[in-house]
């Protein structure tokens, strides 16, 4: 399994020095670079370890999809730039967190459900275009009212008949949600992409320790179970320490 060090792309030396295999950054930000930023950001890629996830698709921290008047075609100048940017520094998966922009005012929210499912096909479509893959991440229900568990996102993935769009696995929010584990190993066809951090804080997040009280095996042992052997990010605050946050990590994954 590959072990991702999350942040922005002013930690990307740290991450790359640390030890870690893959760095996963912040969308909007590259998205927002100058070509002179981007190519100097490129070169450094090019020495260092690939910066292979890109997180928080959006620029967007209000609610989005489900509010009146929203269009889908609205995103697409941004999600066509935001894809092109960040293929060119090698990022492979994009992903859609966005726990507010996503967020239901009431259940008649759900009527314009289709709207968020069209919105899914044109980020999973200019995904595409640049060779990745749109994973729509679940997020417990302290984040976001819609789709909280792996199993609702594979569920709307079906029904939608989405291509090119697949979901991932999040301690945190499957702790959050109450979801149980064995739901990675039931979904393992659908699931692209690991999360971990310590998952009992909030809004903290730190990164996971052996002294923790809370028993990563569980988790860990539920990858073991599926199979999973691809990308595992610890998406936690950025730490004062970035060699100490990635020997603490590698003690628990062993």
């Amino acid at each position: 399994m590959k072990i991702g060090g999350f942040g922005q792309i002013k930690n990307y030396l740290e991450i790359s020095k640390a030890g870690f295999d893959f760095a996963e950054l912040d969308i909007p930000e590259i998205a927002a670079l100058e070509d002179a930023a981007l190519k100097n950001f490129q070169q450094q890629t090019v020495e260092g370890i690939p910066v292979q996830i890109g997180s928080r698709l959006l620029p967007v921290s209000e609610p989005l999809f489900f509010k009146e008047g929203f269009k889908p075609e609205s995103l697409q100048p941004y999600l066509e730039k935001a894809c092109q940017k960040t293929a060119l520094i090698g990022i492979q998966a994009v992903i859609l967190g966005n726990g507010k922009a996503r967020c239901l005012s009431t259940l008649e929210d759900y009527k314009k459900e289709p709207l968020f499912v069209e919105s899914l096909r044109m980020m999973a479509s200019e995904a595409k275009k640049n060779n990745q893959i749109l994973i729509l991440e679940p997020l417990g229900p302290k984040y976001t009212n819609y789709i909280n568990t792996i199993e609702q996102a594979v569920q709307l993935i079906e029904k939608a008949q989405l291509e090119n769009v697949f979901t991932m696995a999040d301690l945190r929010h499957m702790v959050g949600a109450k979801e149980p584990f064995r739901d990675i190993v039931t979904y393992l066809p659908y699931i692209r992409h690991i999360h971990i951090d310590y998952p009992l804080s909030y809004p903290e997040r730190r990164y996971p320790s052996v002294q923790d009280d809370y028993d990563y095996a569980l988790f860990l042992n539920s990858l073991k179970q599926a199979g999973y052997d691809d990308t595992l990010t610890i998406e936690a605050d950025i730490p004062d320490d970035w060699g100490r946050a990635y020997r603490q990590i590698v003690e628990i994954i062993g």
